[in-house]
C-alpha cells in the first residue's frame, strides 16, 4: 500500500507539471547564454576598438548631459516593440522553432553587450550608467518578450512537426484567443513603457551621469 501510494503521488506530480514552465526556463537560459556571449565579446574587442568605443560613450554622455540628445517616440517604439513583434510573427512560421530561441539569445547578447561596454569604459560606475540607460526598457520589454515567446514557440514547433507529418494526427495548428490576447496585453504594456522611457530614462541617465562624471 505504501509503495502504491508513492507511485500515485509521483504520477500526480508528473501530471501537474506545466510545460510552459519548462519553456520559460529554457528561454531564460537562452537569454542568459546570449548575455554571456555578449559579455565575452565586449571583452574580446581589440585595443583600438575599445578606445574608439570609449571615446564614443564619453562624447555621447557629454552631449546627452548637455541636452543635445532627444530620442524620438518612433525610434523608441521601434526599440520597444521590435523583439516582441518578431516573436509574435515567428509564432506563425515553422522557422520560429529555431529562430525564437535564437532571437532570445540575441536579445540577451545586445543587452549585456551594452552593459559591458559601459563598465569597460567607466569601470564599476559604468553599471550605474547602464542602469540609467536600460533599466526602464528592460523592465517592460523583457517580461513581455519572454511571455509572448513562451506562447509562440510551441506553436512554431507544432507547425514544424506538422510540415513533417508528425503533428497530432496532422491536425491544423490552432491559434486561440489567448495568443492574441497576450499580444494585445503586451502591446498595451509596451506602449506604457514607451511613455515611461521618454519621461523617466533621460532623468535617470542624467542622474547617473551626475554620480559618475562629476
Amino acid at each position: 500500500m505504501e509503495m502504491r501510494g508513492r507511485t500515485v503521488l509521483r504520477t500526480i506530480r508528473l501530471g501537474a507539471w506545466d510545460p510552459s514552465l519548462l519553456r520559460g526556463i529554457l528561454l531564460a537560459l537562452f537569454f542568459l547564454a546570449g548575455a554571456l556571449v555578449g559579455h565575452l565579446y565586449a571583452g574580446a574587442c581589440g585595443v583600438e576598438a575599445q578606445e574608439a568605443l570609449e571615446r564614443y560613450l564619453v562624447d555621447y554622455c557629454a552631449v546627452y548631459d548637455a541636452g543635445g540628445v532627444a530620442v524620438s517616440a518612433f525610434s523608441c517604439a521601434a526599440i520597444y516593440f521590435g523583439y516582441v513583434l518578431l516573436a509574435f510573427l515567428l509564432g506563425f512560421s515553422s522557422a520560429g522553432a529555431a529562430l525564437i530561441p535564437a532571437l532570445t539569445g540575441v536579445f540577451g547578447f545586445f543587452s549585456m553587450y551594452t552593459v559591458s561596454c559601459f563598465v569597460r569604459c567607466f569601470g564599476r560606475q559604468g553599471a550605474v550608467l547602464a542602469m540609467g540607460a536600460l533599466l526602464v526598457r528592460l523592465l517592460f520589454t523583457l517580461p513581455c518578450f519572454l511571455a509572448l515567446a513562451g506562447e509562440a514557440w510551441p506553436l512554431s514547433i507544432d507547425l514544424l512537426l506538422l510540415s513533417f507529418g508528425k503533428g497530432r494526427r496532422s491536425a491544423p495548428v490552432l491559434y486561440g484567443k489567448r495568443y492574441f490576447f497576450i499580444f494585445l496585453l503586451c502591446a498595451v504594456i509596451l506602449a506604457v513603457g514607451v511613455c515611461c522611457e521618454l519621461l523617466f530614462t533621460p532623468r535617470l541617465l542624467r542622474l547617473a551621469m551626475g554620480m559618475v562624471l562629476q
